[in-house]
């Protein structure tokens, strides 16, 4: 097989001096970039929530003076609580919710 190329070249001869790598480029100061900044847009709504939620944690999930006074009426037989009040409590508390037009 024979390859040819460029007349004059052929074998193993150095085709020529060995040329220097070109040097690295220095590099280039980057341009000074500002800083992206992020921003938030809050609803009056959503705000309020917020508010709302964290007035809300700060209430003890059980009222225990309420449960003491409960408890002391228990033992000492004071307690007697209306059983038609009581149902319909219950009841209301399991019915769905109206829908709202």
């Amino acid at each position: 097989m024979r390859i040819s190329g460029k007349p004059g070249v052929s074998g193993n001869a150095p085709a020529g001096p060995a040329r220097p790598a070109p040097a690295p480029a220095a590099p280039q100061p980057a341009a000074p970039v500002a800083p992206v900044q992020d921003a938030v847009s809050v609803s009056n709504t959503a705000q309020l929530i917020a508010v709302a939620q964290a007035e809300v944690a700060k209430v003890p999930d059980v009222r225990t003076e309420r449960v003491e006074a409960l408890r002391a009426a228990l033992d000492g037989d004071a307690y007697h609580p209306d059983g038609k009040a009581v149902a319909e409590g219950i009841v209301r508390e399991h019915q769905p919710l109206p829908n709202r037009p």
